[in-house]
């Protein structure tokens, strides 16, 4: 394809390989035609029309070879008048190629990488070659560009992506591809994927919408069988299943007596495993000449045709094994590749490697793989080429290309112990991808190979954090536990800090302590990096065990050393600072730190630090009363998290996300992130999430006045360990609980647990815990005069406390009260007071509450900003206060990883919602938060 534009001359809709080269139409399958394929045919065709309408979307076209995938793909670009069609395909010889699959595609785009944001244009040029400028070291941020581009592309014309065999696709192409199909909202870009069974990247796209593609009946078989007698057809569908292919296959292969149903059928007919053994036979009737030129199509990307290759070729061509597309040559069908691959022994293959790696330029890539593939022994010269190719990769972000490099360098190196070491850091490329089946194999690799204590160390501390990121933390324990005991220097202490944090996942305070005492004993005091840790880790462990003066210094370093040369460009110390500062209570600094350091981390775009990072900063900004900012920061990590694989972290966002959902009563909303909440947990084994997911389902349940369930949730809590609060308080529990009782006329029991929470607060606890006692009393008071005195004192609490919607609550909790008992105007004013703390926190529901408590006190219903507003999303709401803060479409766009027609469409819903005329009036309602 060209890429000098984007007019309908200069990308024409032809099919793409991996490298770049047209092939043959998958219709050559099927000369007559589609046939039935109705049902399929229409999911597609909507898919199209969706995208010309402006909606993007994405189908996974599934099924065993042979079934008409291709031939589908082909129908989607017939009925795609209009569109831009990128199209590749992938080649089982350029999956170890980095973005190999992405520069096909891409290509013809190229002219459009000036109007990305740099650090996307920088990251794209440098993984598709385009530019030596660098690039943040960070996967997800090519994915972030494949979108801008697409998004680019789409404002022009809408645009059709075909990938074809995605199985053969290499990982970095895929991984960038699914996370701007995931990604482009209504951006007219439509993705139709083809995978075969059993064979692709699932881990990728596991959850994108699936079309299966299976056999042909009878009845839409006859078309391709015309000239069959009816008991011939019924007898080859029912054979081969109705694979298309294997019903063309095979009724070439009858005589005429067969077809007329005169002669018996061979035995057995070519389905599944037999139409791989019918393409084996068609192989095997190849001359030398052909055969060696068949070999060295399979297994070259791109061959060099000489005189008797070509020669070789053209026999293959006359025996339908290869067709030409131009100056190229192509199988027929992949499964005639496979066949070839197949059929060639190990010494057949080497030496046509060996022969290819001749033709080719000393050093380049492709030769030294070639040459690595024909290498039987190990080669110590070779594997150091090898490495130096990974490191080439890694330089471009294909991380997974560097890993397999790696991988087959050290199964080339004869020294054992450096062989180990290539293999770690193919478990390290690996990691970096997120393939975390393959981090686990290799893993497994290096500690069977009688690897040096340091090395084995290396890829257990690998293996640990893999786990605690993206799967079980108590597994993490036990790989960064080992890691620990052989690891010494900044290696040791790397280990030490993310097994501190795993022991703090799982409440291990022993195990943190332990990790503390450890990483002071070793930390060099020369290095900042150490040194910074070994404070992180120390102070958090004094914090959490009671030592708060001591801590809190500690935790103070880390501001200074955050400056240091070597870690003022670290995304990493923005976590560190950020739970530095809240876990000592300076939650109002960790806000205000947190969020100009992450603001940095975006213009760099380091992508894979925003989740964690972002889940510390709802908490905080919900604390501080800014459930508008909490919202969007929750949201916007939920959403990313979906796309970078986290588990732990992800789970705190989504559960902060279900909270502020329920308290703008998106009900459906929250019950679904709750779920999600849940599973993340039991995937990431962090057991000590189940207090606090406890006490965000029952609030859940309250703002869906469920009172019954409130109970439900909470009474077992206290069997299970006392029912401890969200930070681990005594009675935790309590507040909602009590408020639950009142509300199902069980006063003796909230009384009774009003009485055992005061056993466990004491009057100079946290103020937020006496303030939360307090209003149990107004709820329980037998008089109205404890009430009034019980509410002073919870409202002289809150002060300090600085949680602006509990405070809101109580006045809520009281006003109603008093309205009850016939205190009407009286309770106008606390009424009208929540009312307006909950319209200043866009918390909508609590805003419909209070107003509808105070019309029952007959008071004249006023407008407030979110009375009977219809509530923001999360998304909606990070857009609006952006803007708010005076980003363009495009700003935004690039701040968030979205396209702009994205962002429009959610600026769109905002001024919907609200009834905003201008970004003026947005900018004004929304500057108490941006």
């Amino acid at each position: 394809m060209s890429s000098s534009g984007l007019s309908s001359d200069d990308v024409s809709p032809v099919e793409r390989r991996t490298g770049g080269a047209a092939v043959a139409s998958g219709k050559s399958l099927n000369p007559g035609g589609l046939v039935g394929r109705e049902a399929e045919l229409v999911r597609l065709t909507e898919l199209v029309a969706g995208a010309a309408g402006g909606r993007s979307g994405a189908l996974l076209v599934t099924g065993e070879p042979g079934v008409g995938k291709t031939a589908l793909l082909e129908a989607t670009r017939d009925v795609a008048t209009g569109f831009s069609c990128l199209v590749v395909r992938g080649v089982e010889s350029e999956m170890q190629l980095a973005h190999a699959g992405l520069l096909g595609l891409l290509s013809p785009l190229r002219d459009l990488l000036g109007e990305l944001p740099p650090p996307q244009a920088a990251a794209l040029g440098s993984a598709l070659g385009w530019s030596t400028a660098s690039a943040v070291s960070d996967r997800f941020l090519v994915g972030a560009a494949t979108l801008s581009l697409l998004a680019a592309a789409a404002e022009r014309r809408p645009v059709l992506v075909l990938v074809d065999d995605l199985q053969w696709v290499d990982r970095e192409s895929v991984s960038a591809l699914a996370f701007a199909a995931r990604r482009l909202g209504p951006d007219a870009v439509a993705f139709v994927l083809t995978e075969r069974d059993g064979t692709g990247p699932v881990d990728l796209v596991q959850d994108f919408p699936t079309l299966r593609v299976g056999g042909l009946s009878a009845t839409a078989a006859a078309p391709l069988l015309d000239g069959l007698a009816g008991p011939v057809r019924e007898r080859l569908v029912a054979e081969t299943g109705g694979n298309p292919l294997a019903l063309l296959e095979s009724s070439r292969a009858l005589d005429h007596a067969q077809m007329a149903g005169a002669a018996p059928l061979p035995s057995p007919l070519p389905a599944g495993d037999r139409l791989r053994a019918l393409h084996r036979g068609t192989v095997d009737a190849l001359g030398a000449d052909a055969w060696r030129a068949v070999l060295r199509l399979a297994l070259s990307a791109d061959p060099d045709e000489g005189d008797r290759e070509a020669a070789g070729l053209d026999e293959a061509r006359t025996h339908g094994v290869v067709v030409r597309d131009g100056l190229r040559h192509e199988f027929r069908h992949p499964l005639l590749r496979s066949a070839v691959l197949e059929r060639a022994t190990a010494a057949e293959q080497r030496a046509v490697h060996a022969d290819l790696a001749a033709s080719l330029p000393a050093g380049s890539r492709a030769q030294v793989w070639h040459r690595a593939a024909s290498a039987q022994e190990p080669d110590a010269g070779l594997a150091t080429e090898l490495a130096r190719v990974a490191e080439a990769d890694r330089d471009r972000l294909g991380h997974a290309a560097a890993s397999l490099a790696l991988e087959r360098a050290g199964a080339l190196t004869p020294d054992p112990e450096l062989a180990a070491q290539r293999l770690a850091a193919a478990t390290q490329e690996a990691f970096l991808t997120g393939d975390v089946v393959r981090v686990r194999r290799l893993a497994a690799r290096v500690l069977d190979s009688g690897a040096s204590a340091r090395t084995r160390g290396e890829v257990l501390c690998i293996a640990g954090m893999l786990e605690q990121y993206a799967g079980s933390v108590p597994a993490s324990v036990e790989h960064l536990r080992e890691a620990a005991s052989l690891l010494d220097g900044v290696m040791l202490v790397r280990a030490l800090h993310e097994l501190a944090m795993a022991c703090f996942r799982l409440n291990d305070a022993a195990g943190l302590t332990d990790c503390a005492r450890r990483t002071d004993e070793v930390a060099d005091p020369e290095d900042p990096e150490q040194q910074l840790l070994g404070h992180f880790t120390g102070g958090f462990a004094l914090v959490l065990a009671g030592e708060f003066e001591q801590g809190a210094a500690r935790l103070a370093e880390l501001r200074r050393l955050a400056d240091h040369p070597e870690l003022r460009h670290d995304a990493r110390v923005l976590l560190s600072m950020a739970l530095a500062a809240g876990i000592t209570g300076q939650v109002r600094d960790a806000v205000t730190v947190g969020a100009v350091r992450l603001e940095e981390v975006r213009r760099r775009g380091a992508i894979g630090v925003l989740v964690p990072c972002l889940a510390i900063l709802a908490a905080g900004r919900a604390w501080l009363g800014d459930h508008t900012g909490a919202f969007a920061d929750a949201g916007e990590a939920a959403d990313l998290a979906t796309h970078l694989g986290y588990a732990a972290d992800a789970s705190l966002a989504v559960e902060m996300l279900a909270w502020q959902q329920a308290a703008r009563g998106l009900h459906d909303d929250a019950r679904a992130s709750l779920a999600r909440a849940r599973d993340l947990t039991d995937r990431a084994g962090t057991s000590s999430a189940a207090a606090h997911q406890a006490l965000t389902a029952a609030f859940c349940a309250l703002c869906r006045s469920d009172p019954a369930d409130v109970v439900a949730t909470l009474e077992p809590r206290l069997a299970v360990d006392g029912g401890v609060g969200a930070g681990g308080e005594p009675l935790g529990v309590a507040p909602l609980l009590v408020e639950a009782y009142v509300a199902l006329g069980r006063l003796d029991d909230a009384v009774a647990l009003t009485a055992r929470y005061a056993d466990v607060v004491p009057s100079a606890g946290p103020p937020l815990s006496v303030a939360l006692l307090q209003r149990c009393h107004v709820l329980t008071a037998a008089s109205e005069s404890v009430a009034a005195a019980a509410f002073d004192a919870a409202m002289l609490a809150h002060q300090p406390a600085d949680d602006p919607f509990e405070s809101a609550r109580t006045q809520l909790l009281f006003g109603s009260r008093l309205r009850r008992t016939g205190q009407r105007v009286a309770a106008r004013t606390h009424l009208e007071a929540a009312r307006a703390a909950f319209d200043g926190m866009d918390l909508t529901h609590w805003v419909g509450v209070a107003s509808a408590e105070l019309a029952a006190t007959g008071a004249t219903a006023r407008r407030d900003a979110g009375a009977g507003a219809q509530p923001l999303t999360a998304q909606e709401t990070r857009v609006a206060l952006l803007a708010a803060q005076g980003l363009s479409n495009r700003e935004i766009g690039a701040s968030l990883f979205l396209s702009p027609k994205t962002i429009e469409r959610h600026l769109s819903s905002v001024f919907r919602k609200r009834g905003f005329r201008s970004r003026t009036e947005l900018a004004v309602a929304f500057a108490r938060d941006a």
